[in-house]
């Protein structure tokens, strides 16, 4: 039963291998994703040591390492494995037998072959050989129990997909933080180098007598601090990088950032109309209303227990005997067939039946109160996915207005400290503001990014269709650092 998100797409396999091959004869060794994942593809793209790698290429890779995944992967596995054992139970059954025993006998006290002088103390040698197959005729509580494994193979099958959704919200987010911490960095470089500019303007104005020795220490102090920053963001860096390397399983080279002035896709539907797919949808509501549907049929199977049942059965039997005195050897030997139908009747069983059918009806309505729960849950982070994706959406619109205003704020505040009406902590104060509004712009589109794949989750949406999407946002060639 194979599900659309649970097959990587094609290219994204494509290129992910070949990047692994390219790596593969820069490093001296072989490196491929499994066959099954790139067999069929026609041609892709050659190796190229500018090229970057992007979110499509490390999940791929992320389903093929991840633990988690596996794990439920596994699960699903044995799930269906417990299916035809279930079933098995309704097919004929054919079992063999036989036995061998060497037997002593003793009769002394019988008086009539003490009479006639027979012997008294004997021994013989009994076999016996056996086939025998039996067939389920009327089983109700058989019958309810295969219903319930396939059940609990489709609950497996939706925690598999749950896996692989939450597995890609990971990535994304794991992927989206490194990104962060690059724009981070790179914004802190070009912070450092725009204030040691600064620095020496200072120190020269002062040498010329234009300036104040203040505004050299100034442009000290935040040369510094911006240095101290540096090695934080550095830090931070491996940081976002290992917690990737945890999922997707390797340690990854250049990522593709997004596509500079990208417009960041419309969301389209309500808060009300993403709260209903939620609440119907939700793969975590969808294995609560299957849960329920297997208590259901456990209170079934337990009321059968009341019910009779029949079996056709069908024995073979060959019986020998060899043994004796010497004086009287005697042996025998039978064969029997027989066919017939058993049929057994419940009576009572120490209140047992009626303990299971309470026992099961009351967890009935444990399922029953676990599917509202989850149904709610779902609601409420649906609203709450939504709301964050509309603030976060509202917030990346105006921090670009801000990097606008920055931009004019820092010129006017250049300009002035040449004229002399702004001091260089102005024009330093300035610099800064930009730069954290324009890692703030940043993060925010990421942010938003990610948001959209957590709503879509909630709500029962998200597809590999989700992950060419946001693909599609990022630039092939690496960023400057």
């Amino acid at each position: 039963m194979p599900h659309p998100f649970l097959s990587i797409s094609l290219q994204f396999a494509a290129n992910a291998y070949m990047q692994g091959q390219c790596r593969a004869m820069r490093a001296a060794r072989r490196h491929a994703l499994p066959a099954a994942i790139f067999l069929g593809i026609a041609a892709f793209g050659g190796c190229d040591a500018a090229q970057s790698e992007t979110l499509a290429n490390v999940f791929a890779e992320a389903q093929q390492h991840n633990p988690t995944l596996r794990a439920s992967r596994a699960n699903y596995d044995a799930a269906l494995a417990r299916v035809p054992l279930a079933r098995s139970r309704l097919l004929p059954q054919i079992a063999a037998g036989a036995s061998l025993s060497d037997n002593a006998q003793s009769d002394s006290e019988n008086p009539l072959l003490q009479k006639f002088g027979f012997p008294t103390n004997w021994d013989y040698i009994a076999r016996d050989a056996n086939l025998t197959a039996t067939q389920a005729l009327y089983d109700p509580g058989d019958r309810i129990s295969v219903k319930q494994a396939e059940l609990d193979a489709g609950v497996a099958y939706i925690q598999w997909t749950q896996s692989n959704q939450n597995l890609l919200v990971q990535v994304t987010s794991a992927y989206f933080d490194v990104l962060a911490a690059q724009d981070t960095l790179r914004s802190l470089r070009e912070q450092s180098k725009a204030i040691a500019e600064q620095l020496e303007a200072a120190k020269r104005n002062f040498a010329a007598g234009n300036g104040t020795i203040v505004d050299v220490r100034d442009a000290q102090a935040r040369n510094d601090l911006t240095a101290a920053r540096l090695i934080a963001a550095q830090n931070q860096i491996e940081l976002a990088r290992s917690a990737l390397e945890q999922l997707a399983g390797r340690t990854h080279g250049t990522l593709a950032g997004l596509t500079p002035g990208i417009q960041l896709p419309a969301l389209s539907g309500t808060v009300q109309t993403w709260v209903k797919k939620a609440e119907q949808k939700n793969l975590g509501v969808e294995q609560a209303r299957m849960a329920l549907d297997v208590a259901r049929l456990e209170n079934h199977k337990a009321s059968a227990a009341n019910l009779p049942t029949v079996n056709a059965y069908a024995r073979l039997d060959h019986a020998s005997t060899s043994g004796g005195s010497t004086l009287f050897p005697f042996g025998n030997r039978a064969d029997v067939a027989s066919l017939g139908v058993q049929v057994r009747i419940p009576i009572f069983a120490g209140y047992a039946v009626q303990s299971h059918v309470q026992e099961t009806a009351h967890l009935l309505d444990k399922a029953q109160a676990n599917l509202d729960s989850a149904r709610l849950a779902a609601a409420q982070r649906a609203r709450a996915a939504y709301f964050s994706l509309e603030t976060g959406r509202a917030q990346v619109k105006a921090l670009e207005a801000a990097i606008a205003s920055s931009q004019s704020a820092l010129r006017a505040n250049e300009t002035g400290y040449k004229v002399g009406v702004r001091v260089n902590i102005d024009v330093l104060n300035a610099l800064s503001q930009l730069f954290e509004t324009q890692r703030q712009a940043d993060k925010a589109r990421y942010d938003v990014l990610v948001n959209e794949l957590r709503l879509k989750d909630v709500a029962g949406q998200l597809g590999l269709g989700d992950l060419d999407a946001v693909n599609a946002l990022l630039r092939s060639s690496p960023p400057r650092q």
